[in-house]
């Protein structure tokens, strides 16, 4: 339970809100972490970019904040957080892009990134790429993204694993995932559900080729029985259920926006390789393809993240 000891929270001025704050604010209370606060402030010309298309839809709208009154808000509720004992801060350095925030993340050794989920409309993508999509594609660390679900003592984590990877950065990358899952489950003092997404057997010219171990149904489900024993995914004193064991014959985007919807998640981690190939920029890793899609908050995290556990 020592890791996730500095804590970086963005506040994007377009899509202002405090409740990824009020989150971080909740993992210091558990682990004692620092917290440091950075607004993400963008240019005069995306300003009154921003400004001209979110005009023809707030019509009748009261008038939204100003950045002076945002910076207020922001600056009176770490103040407030401050008073019952937490290390919160605010960045000293100015951040204007997210290349800006991943700077902040090397030369600060942050050990994650949590910010409020970003507004994607069609706008938002085709003028500036959501703030979420880009740490979540860029970022070396942990980031998790915000949504308005509140974390219950005793919830459930969902997390996505691959039993049968065989490479060596998916294992990693298993590894990461289950060790982080461990962390969090403690830390909610709750369970965690394990899914894969399995596909079954491929038909075969020959009947009497042997059933290999990733097409076999029994095999997935005790790789992941092994998983959450030995990572502890289950409250004290629990034994490990099928009920918290999940094969899924569907995409990932598919399967987890409804088991997380199912059993009513607090959090979905799942994992990235981070390998930025031309197919996975085009489409998107998992973490992308259900941040829409689920009501939780999501976690996504990277092969080297399994490092700092």
């Amino acid at each position: 339970m020592d890791s996730y000891q500095r804590l970086l929270v963005v506040v994007d001025e377009h899509d202002f809100s405090l409740k990824a704050v009020s989150r971080a604010v909740y993992l210091a209370s558990k682990t004692h972490a620092a917290i440091i606060v950075m607004m993400l402030e963008h240019s005069h010309f995306v300003n009154r970019l921003v400004d001209t298309f979110e005009a023809e839809g707030n019509e009748g709208q009261t008038h939204p904040l100003t950045k002076e009154r945002k910076l207020s808000c922001l600056n009176a509720f770490i103040s407030q957080a401050a008073q019952s004992g937490l290390s919160i801060s605010k960045a000293s350095i100015a951040c204007h892009s997210s290349d800006d925030v991943l700077q902040f993340c090397d030369d600060f050794k942050v050990d994650a990134v949590i910010l409020a989920a970003s507004r994607h409309k069609l706008w938002n993508w085709l003028t500036i790429k959501p703030l979420d999509v880009r740490l979540l594609r860029e970022s070396s660390r942990p980031v998790v993204v915000v949504k308005d679900h509140l974390w219950q003592p005793g919830g459930h984590i969902l997390s996505l694993v691959e039993p049968c990877a065989d490479d060596v950065t998916h294992r990693a990358l298993n590894d990461a995932v289950l060790q982080t899952s461990e962390h969090f489950s403690q830390l909610l003092a709750g369970d965690c559900h394990l899914i894969d997404c399995y596909y079954g057997e491929t038909p075969s010219i020959s009947f009497h080729q042997a059933l290999a171990p990733a097409n076999d149904e029994n095999y997935h489900l005790q790789k992941m029985s092994s998983y959450s024993s030995r990572y502890h995914l289950q409250p004290k004193g629990t034994a490990v259920s099928n009920h918290h064991l999940h094969l899924a014959k569907s995409l990932p985007e598919d399967a987890i926006e409804s088991l997380a919807k199912e059993v009513d998640s607090e959090l979905v981690i799942v994992g990235d390789t981070g390998n930025g190939s031309m197919f996975s920029n085009m489409c998107g890793h998992v973490g992308e393809q259900v941040i829409d899609r689920i009501q939780c908050d999501l976690l996504v995290v990277k092969p080297q993240s399994a490092h700092a556990i």
